[in-house]
């Protein structure tokens, strides 16, 4: 089971998208973790997570979420577009690559 984690500046938004991931992930019968942190509390959860999604408004942090990441777990930046349009599917489609 893949573990993803979802950070955003306040954890408000990510909540959101986090729920949209996990109903996308449902409709697939795909079996994954899926839960979200404010920028603050991400050190605490980025080492349990096979793979971190950062929100777009932490752009200029992403390289601290790589620091605080297991070497070799992948993070990534999740667009504009999608963000603003909770393009859940294709988020997903890229966590689980």
């Amino acid at each position: 089971m893949k573990r993803i984690l979802l950070c955003c500046k306040a954890g408000v938004t990510s909540n959101m998208f986090a729920a949209a991931l996990k109903d996308e992930a449902q409709k697939r019968n795909i079996e994954v973790t899926i839960w979200a942190t404010a920028e603050f509390d991400a050190e605490y959860s980025a080492q349990s997570a096979d793979v971190i999604l950062v929100t777009p408004q932490l752009r200029s942090s992403l390289s601290r979420f790589e620091d605080l990441a297991d070497p070799g777990t992948p993070v990534l930046l999740i667009s504009d577009d999608d963000f603003k349009t909770v393009n859940a599917k294709k988020v997903l489609d890229e966590a689980l690559q």
